[in-house]
């Protein structure tokens, strides 16, 4: 997953918003000092304490902004505003703050956390106190009025009729405001099941937002990012076989691959990427892939080189060949793997060699591999984190390993 930075206006709040996340499993650490804010290695969630909850509103619009700013500097991508649940401090200024420094368009805002009795219906926050069998709502305040962040702006309310007529079309509402020039959006939530519908709403929004909100919508977002991911690779069909080695043995393993049912081999014509014709030969195998894939066939992606018999007299010509080129045929081959998997989708891909796997893994900005299983000795699977791969299904194999229908096992086991 791409790194959340939670921005917090106090430590409690930087805790409580962060410990969310953990306890489904992903690494989080608490910044109590803005200041010393610096590169993250290895954590999936940085909370940052700002302590501008008690400080002026032009100090903590100064504070948030330069915070954010630093942590876009730092490669963070994703991100939430903890708010108190019952809106006390800086509210709007350090909203408003986060949104000019991230050049993010409009903000959802949640503060309910029914888990600790703050719920808000038709706008209204509200404190639920349950003594022995009775509760006793207490109202705190109307939200839009806390959020505004000038006087002009308007302040959208979503209502629970709003939230639970679903999550598909709680994302098409959300749009609409959106696309008629609305910034601040208010949602009801008097229960953790609407909380979650809406964190499943703006996760299905394809234009960027800020998500502003209490512990109880933060501890809701792991779980859309998994429903969402889910939805995501339900799309994904197909599987793809890619080899870039002249290892024989791959050779031997894809003349027998091409026995399973439905695969088709399409070899990249080598000569015209060595003078400079890539362009058009990027479009050929483009097109042959996809044709393939629209067809229910597997597509077996080789170098036309590979197949090529190693005792002709031009063996040796070849070898030099390659290993002046290699660099410009992974990198091809990375390129249109990237481009099939952006536009087609995949849900499995199976790469042959070292060399290509790592070029074909750097070009699509994969930053992990989830592994899950061993299919055959020294041939692993797992799933792809990061970039528009997440949840693609990747199996590796070094270009020596294996026996002749070690391929074709693999594609029986997928």
């Amino acid at each position: 997953m791409e790194q959340l930075a939670i921005i917090a206006d106090n430590l409690t709040g930087a805790s409580d918003a962060g410990v969310q996340f953990r306890k489904f499993g992903y690494s989080t650490q608490v910044m109590l000092d803005y200041e010393l804010v610096s590169p993250c290695t290895g954590i999936d969630v940085l909370s940052v304490n700002t302590d501008s909850r008690k400080v002026p509103p032009d100090v903590a619009y100064e504070r948030v902004y330069r915070v954010a700013e630093e942590l876009t500097e730092l490669g963070f991508k994703r991100f939430y505003k903890k708010i108190d649940s019952t809106l006390r401090g800086n509210i709007a200024e350090e909203v408003k703050a986060m949104m000019q420094s991230l050049a993010l368009p409009f903000a959802i805002v949640v503060p309910s956390y029914p888990a600790h009795g703050r719920i808000v219906e038709n706008g209204y926050l509200q404190i639920v106190q349950a003594w022995g069998d009775s509760s006793s709502p207490l109202p705190v305040c109307y939200v839009p009025s806390i959020i505004k962040t000038a006087p002009e702006i308007p302040v959208a309310v979503l209502t629970l009729a709003d939230v639970r007529q679903g999550e598909k079309e709680l994302t098409q509402k959300f749009t609409e405001l959106y696309e008629a020039g609305i910034s601040l959006i208010a949602v009801d939530a008097i229960a953790d099941e609407d909380l979650r519908m809406i964190a499943i709403a703006m996760e299905r929004l394809t234009v960027p937002c800020l998500a502003v909100g209490s512990a109880g919508l933060a501890g809701n977002l792991p779980i859309a990012w998994k429903v969402v991911a889910q939805e995501h690779l339900n799309l994904r069909q197909g599987t793809m076989v890619v080899a870039g080695t002249l290892i024989h043995v791959t050779a031997e393993q894809i003349i027998s691959t091409l026995d399973y049912p439905n695969t088709e081999l399409i070899e990249i014509q080598t000569e015209d990427i060595y003078d400079g014709r890539d362009n058009e030969e990027f479009q050929r195998v483009k097109s042959k892939i996809e044709t393939a894939l629209s067809a229910g066939r597997i597509p077996v992606v080789v170098t036309d080189t590979l197949l090529k018999n190693r005792n002709e007299a031009g063996a040796l010509s070849l070898s030099v060949q390659v290993q002046k080129y290699g660099q410009l045929v992974t990198n091809f081959l990375g390129k249109i793997t990237k481009d099939i998997i952006e536009k087609q989708g995949l849900r499995n891909l199976v790469i042959s060699g070292g060399s290509t796997t790592t070029s074909i893994c750097h070009t699509l900005g994969i930053t992990a591999i989830d592994l899950e299983r061993e299919l055959l000795p020294g041939i692993p699977v797992g799933k792809m984190i990061g970039s528009n791969c997440d949840g693609v299904h990747l199996v590796t194999k070094a270009g020596g390993f294996g026996k002749r229908n070690s391929l074709r096992k693999v594609l029986e086991l997928l």
